[in-house]
């Protein structure tokens, strides 16, 4: 009788050997060279503890060549793990954009994708947004720093009419400056039913782009975010995105940054405000303002009843506009946050922000920082805190509030019995103010400061 002799392998061992054996190599390392060798060595490393625990790949710059991209790709079809994938640097190019496409078309487990490159041409952009049309399991997509431009982009927003699992694009430096490629977002966000968040940051997509994506918006029915950063929207983009809010009813978080919020685009906006309800959080960043727009937009939150944040920075709006805004919150009642940074507030704003708090119970938050407030603005908002009902949180970092604004408030926190975090950092306290702040002493309450 003949005597076969089997050699042993990873193919033939048992399992707890391999265990073993894979206890000696890192995690990754699995990845880029066993996996895909072959099925029973997929099963193992499938149920092997630590590599169980892989669901975040990070590539930094520099740290894989195209041959062990490759590798990383094939090893991603048999994924059954990450959930997450971030690339940031030049590795990436259209020959891996290219080999990521294709685990996507196949692979169902990674949920997010976020590609920062150094570049990417217009092949390899269009490769990843086709590989949307038949992905079932990303759900957020994030493209930065990209050279492609709308030739590239309009591969998303052609997937965008067919994807039903995608939630949030971001789409970041492309410079969408076709018509044609603008219509195809605008046509796809008219008939997609998944799409939640959209950010569109420098994009170029000027009053003519804004237009037509504002008219899918009095359509569109499940995107609740969006964002605009630098897209040169000017007032006409503004007057319409605000006829768009007149019908829209889901969207609800609406972010400008670097766009210019002035005139006439200013005041149809804010009379858009007198009749949605469904916004509830407004962000205007870094942008232009005028008083005009501003005082109309004060006007309006004496109205709505939808608005349950406001967020305001490094936006050029004058004592005189901030005044104006404190008035509203005498009357309004559903806002909760209000976020001001980087701005002019000053001694007269903080005053008058200061006497509405003192009417004010509503509000549950607010952020006043690096906003021009000095020791004199804090006394007024510490001498309104020991009324308040309503506040639970408030920062007041680098304000320059000094020894004597520290115990002004040091005074307010023995009486006031609502908030629950009060941040002071990098305000010239002294060893005086400081002394004062750490007399303080009451459960539930997280004091921060120095300096």
């Amino acid at each position: 009788m003949s005597q076969v002799t089997i050699s042993p392998s990873l193919v033939t061992i048992p399992v707890e050997l391999v265990y073993r054996i894979l206890d000696h190599i890192r995690p990754q390392q699995i990845m880029l060279s066993l996996r895909g060798v072959c099925q029973r060595l997929n099963d193992i490393t499938d149920t092997y503890a630590p590599y169980r625990q892989i669901d975040h790949i990070f590539l930094k710059p520099g740290e894989m060549n195209p041959d062990k991209f490759e590798r990383l790709a094939n090893a991603l079809k048999f994924n059954r793990t990450v959930t997450k994938f971030e690339c940031v640097g030049d590795h990436i190019g259209w020959r891996g954009a290219k080999m990521l496409a294709d685990v996507l078309k196949v692979e169902r487990t990674i949920s997010t994708i976020e590609l920062r490159p150094d570049s990417m041409d217009t092949e390899g952009v269009r490769a990843l947004g086709k590989s949307l049309r038949s992905n079932q399991g990303v759900t957020t997509f994030n493209l930065s720093i990209c050279e492609a431009g709308g030739q590239g982009a309009d591969a998303f927003f052609h997937a965008l009419r067919t994807n039903r699992t995608l939630q949030k694009l971001a789409l970041r430096r492309y410079s969408i400056e076709s018509s044609a490629v603008r219509k195809l977002l605008a046509d796809a966000l008219k008939v997609n039913k998944t799409l939640k968040e959209l950010e569109l940051e420098v994009n170029f997509l000027r009053a003519v782009g804004t237009r037509q994506l504002a008219e899918a918006l009095k359509v569109n029915k499940t995107l609740t975010r969006l964002k605009f950063h630098y897209n040169l929207i000017g007032s006409e983009g503004f007057e319409a995105i605000a006829e768009a809010l007149k019908v829209n009813r889901t969207l609800q978080i609406l972010t400008f940054h670097n766009e210019s919020f002035v005139e006439e685009g200013a005041l149809a906006f804010a009379e858009a405000l007198k009749i949605n309800n469904t916004l509830t959080s407004i962000k205007i960043s870094w942008s232009d303002t005028d008083i005009q727009g501003i005082k109309a937009l004060a006007e309006a939150l004496k109205l709505n009843s939808g608005l349950k944040s406001i967020n305001i920075e490094n936006s050029g709006v004058t004592s005189e506009g901030f005044r104006a805004l404190a008035e509203a919150l005498k009357i309004n009642r559903t806002i909760t946050h209000v976020h001001i940074e980087s701005s002019h507030l000053g001694v007269d704003g903080t005053r008058a922000f200061a006497e509405a708090l003192a009417i004010n119970n509503t509000l549950t938050d607010l952020t006043l920082k690096s906003d021009r407030i000095g020791p004199v603005g804090a006394k007024a908002l510490a001498e309104a805190l020991t009324t308040n009902q309503g506040l639970t949180t408030i920062d007041l970092g680098y304000n320059e509030i000094g020894p004597e604004g520290a115990q002004s408030f040091a005074q307010a926190l023995q009486i006031n019995q609502t908030l629950k975090k009060v941040t002071l950092y990098s305000n010239k306290i002294d060893e005086e103010g400081t002394k004062a702040l750490k007399s303080v002493s009451k459960d539930g309450l997280e004091l921060g400061f120095y300096g």
